[in-house]
């Protein structure tokens, strides 16, 4: 029996290195760690580049600190990385930070792909001015390469920090390789002025993603993504809040040549409880292509639902409704099953009619086979999940 046992783990350790690699690299990041304390050869293995290109660290409890061993270890070989943590406390805020700061004291840095998610309730009055400061210092270690600048995604969508020109200046003097970037962060006070976004957008020509909010827009922003010569603008992620009681429009023309010179752009439009409802009809237009619609407005929208649909009805795919039950808000939702045709998602947040959701079901029945929706007729606690909403 012992010669058996012996022989079985003696087969584990001569494993090819091929197969080693192939087995770690379905392990998470804890898990590949603790393999490298099992033997030599296994932590041999553990050096192959391609096991730690892709990132993924999480910070929640102070355990978790042990997260940035790996990352002293093998941070040379990371290209895409992605932090979470629950920023409440200060010691998952201080190993994230650590995190970034190793990076930055790098040699050479090969971070394609940049993302860091808050998962907690922030201190009261933070601003997350501690992670702004790691992520300039970061951004100016990998624009020492100019134009061989590694760094194309950035997602800042999930860090509840205060961004001003002064970091968004950052990005656009160190990145201008870059073609993913999203700064909708939820604060609720948007400090980037339209000037700044379109001294990003005249420095990184390669820009094909973008998202932030209406006020940091204008139409020399719109013009200058039109511009001959950039990469053509694949999406465009615009969300409207209380800043646009004193905000101006963008104009119908911007839009039309926007549109003109990136023919495949799909925009997503969004407008939150704090938007004043008379801005919205204001600032849809019907030479916007929008793709995806959120009316998250807690008010009755069914105008400016029907407005959308005037509008949109060749290009909507997917629409967010959170409003107030009404017989108009119903008439509204299936004029919009009737006439979008690339509908492909639905989510309404009030109680509807079951008379009313057989029929739009009807009407869409690729989204009912792919449950790409939420309505229901019966009031239930949330989260709603007669389908599933896409990114939750």
């Amino acid at each position: 029996m012992a010669s058996l046992t012996q022989s079985f783990y003696e087969d584990w350790a001569n494993l090819p290195d091929p197969i080693l690699t192939q087995i770690f690299s379905y392990l998470s990041v804890v898990e590949r760690c603790r393999v490298g304390a099992t033997c030599k050869h296994w932590q041999q293995c553990l050096e192959t580049p391609q096991l730690w290109r892709s990132f993924n660290c999480g910070f929640y409890l102070p355990a978790h600190g042990k997260l940035f061993r790996c990352v002293e270890q093998y941070g040379h070989f990371i290209s895409r990385l992605t932090i979470f943590l629950n920023q409440k406390e200060a010691e998952n805020r201080k190993n994230a930070i650590a995190v970034l700061e190793h990076l930055s004291s790098l040699e050479n840095i090969h971070l394609s792909y940049l993302s860091i998610v808050f998962k907690g309730e922030n201190p009261l009055f933070y601003g997350g001015h501690e992670f702004i400061l790691a992520l300039q210092n970061l951004l100016i270690k990998i624009g020492e390469k100019k134009e061989k600048s590694t760094l194309k995604h950035l997602n800042l969508s999930g860090l509840l920090a205060n961004f001003n020109d002064d970091f968004i200046d950052r990005i656009s003097a160190n990145c201008p390789n870059l073609e993913y970037l999203n700064i909708l962060n939820k604060i609720l006070v948007c400090s980037v002025s339209p000037y700044c976004i379109m001294n990003l957008v005249l420095k990184c020509k390669k820009l094909q993603v973008l998202h932030l909010y209406h006020t940091s827009l204008s139409d020399d922003v719109l013009k200058a993504l039109a511009e001959p010569g950039r990469k053509p603008l694949q999406r465009l992620g615009v969300v409207c809040r209380r800043h646009e009681k004193y905000g101006d429009d963008l104009t119908s023309e911007a839009w039309s040549g926007l549109l003109h010179a990136n023919p495949g752009l799909k925009v997503e439009l969004g407008f939150d409880h704090t938007c004043p409802l008379h801005r919205i009809s204001e600032i849809m237009k019907p030479e916007i292509p929008v793709q995806e619609l959120h009316l998250a407005t807690f008010t009755r929208i069914y105008p400016e639902i029907n407005t959308a649909v005037a509008y949109y009805e060749h290009t909507l795919e997917k629409l967010v409704v959170q409003t107030r039950p009404s017989r108009e808000l119903q008439e509204s939702l299936l004029n919009v099953a009737q006439r979008c045709k690339k509908l492909k998602a639905l989510y309404v947040y009030c109680v509807l009619e079951k008379e009313v959701i057989d029929r739009i079901l009807e009407l869409c029945p690729l989204m009912r086979e792919t449950r790409n929706y939420i309505l229901k007729w019966t009031m239930d606690p949330e989260p709603w999940t007669v389908g599933k909403e896409e990114g939750d």
